[in-house]
């Protein structure tokens, strides 16, 4: 599946207008928003761009990834969702070598289903997505091989200005599973700022287990639009040293 394909579809989505409800955004942050978008509409989330660095062997290698998520209501819980990477920058350093790569990643198809909760002080509501990831991407960009994913987000919001949620993902590559269990604990402060922290529980079946933790910011921009910006740090040996990324999403909606 390549994202180019997609854009006659969301270009239909989105010039329905401007002027429904918006949703909560899937970004930033472990996990994914417990709401869908409404039927007949879109929200684009892009990474402008995550990096990550990490040095397998004890070679340094970084990664550029501009990761994008179109989500399109399909009506009551459920939501179709879009990802992929159309840029992607890949370096590798080591002593006396130095070299880059340029391309695309894998793309994604996924479902979402909430069944929904109101949202107000003291409610709890969930998700679930199952997602598949294609093994399309540039060499040195891709998993090579089709990766299926199950997760859900679990969220409870004690007041009206905090809220906690539980992330557990399972990810199989393969013939090896990933599970992710992430809590996130967020805050916001005034009318447009959002904060929170987080802390990456991994169990990677090649790897060992990881721990990531770190935090973030959104920032509303009327009612349709977030800015972002996040950092995770590795904690222990195994896994990425550092992830870190800026981000902007915007809500298309329907008039009403």
């Amino acid at each position: 599946m390549n994202l180019r394909r997609l854009t006659p579809l969301l270009l239909l989505v989105a010039s329905q207008g401007v002027l429904a409800d918006p949703p909560d955004f899937d970004r930033p942050g472990a996990g994914f928003a417990t709401t869908t978008v409404p039927v007949g509409t879109l929200a684009w989330e892009q990474g402008l761009p995550t990096y990550q660095r990490e040095r397998p062997g004890g070679v340094l290698q970084g990664t550029y990834t501009a990761d994008s998520l179109f989500r399109i209501g399909l009506g009551g819980p459920l939501e179709l969702q879009f990802g992929g990477s159309a840029w992607n920058r890949f370096e590798e350093s080591d002593v006396g070598l130095h070299r880059h790569h340029l391309g695309h990643g894998d793309s994604s198809v996924g479902m979402k289903f909430a069944p929904g909760g109101s949202g107000d002080a003291g409610a709890f509501s969930w998700a679930a997505l199952a997602k598949v990831t294609f093994a399309n991407g540039d060499h040195d960009l891709s998993n090579d091989a089709r990766q299926y994913t199950l997760g859900t987000t679990m969220q409870w919001k004690p007041d009206d200005i905090h809220q906690n949620t539980l992330y557990v993902n399972l990810d199989r590559l393969g013939r090896h599973n990933t599970w992710t269990v992430a809590p996130t604990f967020g805050r916001r402060f005034g009318d447009h700022w959002t904060a929170y922290v987080e802390a990456d529980l991994i169990h990677d079946a090649d790897n060992g287990n990881e721990v990531q933790a770190g935090g973030g910011v959104a920032y509303d921009i009327g009612n349709h639009a977030q800015l972002d910006a996040y950092a995770l740090h590795r904690i222990g040996s195994h896994g990425p040293s550092l992830i870190a990324g800026l981000g902007v999403s915007v809500f298309f909606g329907r008039p009403d």
